[in-house]
């Protein structure tokens, strides 16, 4: 059987599996990385304390965002709920270091 002759659903399910792999891994670590910079930014601590707080959080998320990644509805729901995580936590992160690198 060649690859034309597979059905249309057979293909969308597979650019859906690919969608939410792409999700968990790349798009997981990058956002998981972006709330660690920000939170190491706005948490109320010393610095090396924040970075710490910052990156034990950042762990957790990375895991919660594959889980998601693969329980939304769909591949493109998963997708646009992560990028808009990493687009808040993007914002946050340049506004601090923009204003003198600490809240």
């Amino acid at each position: 059987m060649s690859m034309d002759s597979a059905p249309a659903g057979t293909w969308r399910r597979r650019g859906d599996q690919a969608l939410r792999l792409i999700t968990a891994m790349p798009l997981g670590y990058a956002v998981a990385t972006l709330w660690a910079m920000a939170l190491s930014r706005i948490l109320p601590m010393r610095p090396d304390e924040a970075t710490g707080g910052g990156m034990l959080v950042a762990f957790v998320l990375c895991a919660v965002i594959a889980m998601w990644a693969y329980a939304a509805a769909s591949g493109w729901r998963a997708f646009r709920l992560v990028l808009i995580a990493g687009l808040i936590a993007a914002a946050i992160a340049w506004i601090a270091v923009a204003t003198g690198g600490r809240a």
